[in-house]
């Protein structure tokens, strides 16, 4: 019995990052288990948060707490980390109202356009752009890097990620995100249960084992 683990994030959220990293190492662990990653978006006209996308908004401190403890987070667990000044994501945030994909989609497009053994280096690559290289995963520009990175031909992953298939699979995890409440990034789904945040990667972990029956 294969048990499926789904994992919700965005590319530009370092919890996102340091969840699915940490999650990796210890699936590798759990015979019998398959990570699913499932890159959303956030609609245009939701904002351009997580937060804004479930309909809140962040409080003014989380900013600066939340820099504090993913440094802590990444130091602790031997994770390549660079976060970038706030200052940097505003002038983003002005770029993505304005650009043609709404925040997030252009990424997780690629990823869906990655066949399928392809997939796990662009999903890494792309979180390296964000996290260690700090660019911006919302560029075209970084796209080609992380393809090349990931031994992607560029040009054919940029021609593909425009077709249909990958604009209904990232708007499909969406819908799914949607439909199973996860209340934020990153969220792992086993067996129907949610593990909301990079401190739930153990739970989630003890779910798969669970679900697998005994060694």
């Amino acid at each position: 019995m294969t048990v499926l683990v789904y994992s919700y994030t965005i590319y530009h959220s370092p919890n996102g990052y340091l969840g699915t990293v940490l999650l990796r190492r210890a699936l590798m662990n759990v015979p019998g288990v398959r990570l699913v990653r499932c890159p959303i978006y956030i609609p245009r006209d939701r904002g351009v948060m997580i937060a804004e996308l479930l309909g809140g908004k962040e409080n003014r401190n989380v900013g600066s707490y939340l820099r504090e403890d993913c440094r802590r987070w990444s130091e602790r667990f031997s994770i390549p980390f660079t976060y970038p000044d706030p200052e940097i994501f505003r002038q983003r945030a002005a770029r993505w109202g304005a650009a043609a994909f709404h925040r997030e989609e252009l990424p997780a497009r690629a990823y869906y356009a990655a066949d399928a053994e392809s997939r796990d280096a662009l999903d890494r690559a792309l979180f390296e752009a964000a996290w260690v290289e700090g660019i911006d995963v919302n560029e075209p520009e970084t796209i080609r890097w992380a393809a090349r990175r990931a031994g992607i031909d560029p040009d054919n992953l940029m021609a593909r990620l425009a077709e249909p298939g990958p604009e209904s699979e990232v708007r499909n995890a969406l819908v799914e995100f949607e439909r199973l409440r996860c209340p934020g990034v990153p969220t792992v789904v086993v067996n129907g249960q949610r593990f909301f945040g990079k401190d739930r990667v153990d739970w989630a972990v003890g779910a798969c084992r669970a679900a697998s029956g005994p060694a």
